[in-house]
């Protein structure tokens, strides 16, 4: 089976369990909690409003991935035994993203031992009961910790929230494509953090938060392998020996020194992804594309949205000074083009596909200053928008949608282009009202006069809105069970694509994205062959191909 990359941008899942933890009982100073695998003692912190919670910080949830169990599935955790201490945070999975330059990090960040999670419970007098919610990190299976997402803002409502940490990059996701080195381990990872966080049993977790949406159906054909034959000859190890050969080899180096080998694959900003999810026929067993259009999507109830702007993510990155966008020749004419859209592989011409998204969008495939705005919706459109409407519409469960439209005071665009004037409710952007602080919402190289929160009024109004509506739903499965956010939010039907617009006065906005999804939907790539290949318009003088493998 070909190999192939699940997910087109960062990945960030909030996953609530419908299931209760119960919590001990705190002493005086020491909090403590029973898991699965034994007792744990934390620190008391303080939320945003000043609330008291219980924090437990680098909670294993599996094996150390060293050694022979490097490249290989995560094995569960055995028994604390004793009590075991919890009030240091673990260090972040092994990483390597050159983009991080912008915010200061320039080195391999992180170590292998890095398969653990971090708990936080409401301080109560006595056992209580709450409703769990985990979050998974975001950051394209190359980069994220769950450092970068502190409790202080959500632990202001009555809820236990958790942060997994999952191999990432070369070590998450490299494959030979058979047993010896199965790839996968990332999502494995997730899988199994989430069975510890049920107590094993996965058909109690329900999905409230998923931007963005463009993971399950924007897969590639990506020759991920290749890059990894080149690491694994650079580094001395055989590639021409057997899988298990090149395994033993690969097991015996420094972690950290397979890194940066693969950052020279790219060829547009951070873009082709290179390690990321494939379809192996096991965990994923098809194509995303066809298990949605075929029905065998999960049924459960989720929350799922877009910021106005997520493009920003990319388009901002060629408005920094260190790029010279007002002198690019014909992206379409180079590798640019394709690599910025991820067409490698989705398409069997995609320097044609991405001259015909730059020409519809910007008409010209010369992209200069003056199609800053345009720039950035084919780029919201491609990777956000188009895909998260696809994903509602074949959903099996209720969706309730929302798309963020309000610029706050704190933005990520402003991070990534501090010259930039643009008003961009860029990707990432919702997670100011979850999250406070941060190596990634905050990052050491932000100017000093830079808040470290939000502050304006509008924006806190917005935050209590959201974190009430992820909680609500949290609780009950309905982000608005009463009238105490004076609205009410519908799930949104395949026939009726309405989304929440979230600004301090939220309100509810009809499908206005038909004629875009049409032209989406137009475009001879590999997903639109296996959804609807009867929209697909194939150039003159093109081949239309109906394979369906990745």
């Amino acid at each position: 089976m070909a190999r192939g990359a699940a997910l087109v941008a960062t990945l960030m899942v909030m996953v609530v369990v419908v299931v209760v933890v119960v919590v001990v009982a705190t002493a005086a100073d020491v909090p403590f909690v029973d898991t699965r695998d034994g007792r744990v003692s934390g620190i008391v912190e303080e939320s945003v409003k000043g609330r008291d919670f219980s924090s437990f910080y680098g909670i294993p949830y599996a094996r150390p991935p060293l050694g022979r169990l490097r490249f290989k599935d995560p094995e569960p955790f055995p028994d604390w035994g004793a009590m075991g201490e919890a009030s240091i945070p673990a260090p972040p999975c092994i990483q390597y993203f050159s983009a991080a330059e912008k915010v200061g990090i320039k080195e391999v960040l992180g170590e292998e031992d890095c398969l653990y999670l971090n708990v936080f419970v409401p301080k109560i007098n006595g056992d209580a009961s709450f409703p769990v919610m985990v979050w998974l990190h975001g950051g394209r299976f190359t980069h994220g910790s769950a450092q970068e997402y502190p409790p202080h803002v959500l632990l202001d409502h009555d809820i236990v929230l958790v942060v997994v940490q999952y191999r990432l990059g070369v070590l998450g996701f490299l494959s030979t494509e058979d047993l010896a080195m199965p790839g996968n381990l990332g999502l494995k990872d997730q899988t199994l953090a989430l069975r510890w966080t049920t107590c094993g049993s996965p058909s109690s977790v329900r999905v409230p938060a998923a931007p963005p949406p463009t993971s399950s159906c924007s897969s590639r054909k990506f020759k991920i392998f290749s890059p990894a034959i080149e690491v694994g000859g650079s580094l001395g190890c055989p590639t021409d020996q057997g899988s298990n050969t090149l395994l033993l080899c690969l097991q015996g180096l420094d972690a950290k020194a397979l890194f940066p080998r693969y950052e020279s694959s790219r060829r547009w900003g951070v873009l082709p992804l290179t390690f990321t999810p494939w379809v192996d026929g096991r965990f994923l067993p098809r194509h995303p594309a066809l298990l949605i259009s075929e029905g065998r999507s999960t049924r459960v109830d989720i929350i799922s949205g877009i910021t106005r702007d997520d493009g920003a993510l990319f388009a901002l990155r060629n408005y920094h000074p260190t790029y010279v966008v007002k002198d690019h020749a014909s992206l379409t004419e180079i590798m640019a083009g394709p690599a910025s859209l991820q067409l490698e592989g989705r398409s069997e011409d995609p320097e044609a596909v991405s001259r015909q998204l730059y020409l519809h969008y910007l008409g010209t495939t010369h992209v200069t200053e003056a199609h800053a705005d345009d720039f950035m919706r084919m780029f919201t459109d491609h990777y956000f928008a188009v895909p998260h409407d696809r994903i509602s519409a074949h959903h099996a469960g209720k969706i309730y949608r929302y798309e963020l439209q309000h610029y706050a005071q704190l933005s990520f665009g402003q991070l990534i282009c501090p010259s930039c004037d643009n008003k961009w409710v860029s990707h990432v952007d919702d997670l100011y009202y979850l999250f406070r602080g941060g190596p990634l919402l905050s990052p050491r190289t932000a100017p000093p006069q830079r808040p470290k929160d939000l502050q304006l009024p509008d924006d806190l109004t917005l935050r209590d809105i959201i974190t009430t509506l992820w909680t609500n739903f949290a609780a009950t499965g309905n982000p608005t069970p009463d009238s105490s956010l004076g609205f009410t939010w519908e799930a949104s039907t395949p026939e009726n694509l309405q989304y929440l617009s979230l600004t301090p006065s939220p309100s509810i906005k009809p499908d206005d994205r038909k004629e875009t999804r049409k032209f989406h939907n137009s475009l001879p790539i590999q997903e639109n062959l296996m959804l609807h290949p009867h929209l697909v318009k194939v150039p003159q003088g093109a081949t239309r191909s109906s394979r369906h493998e990745l």
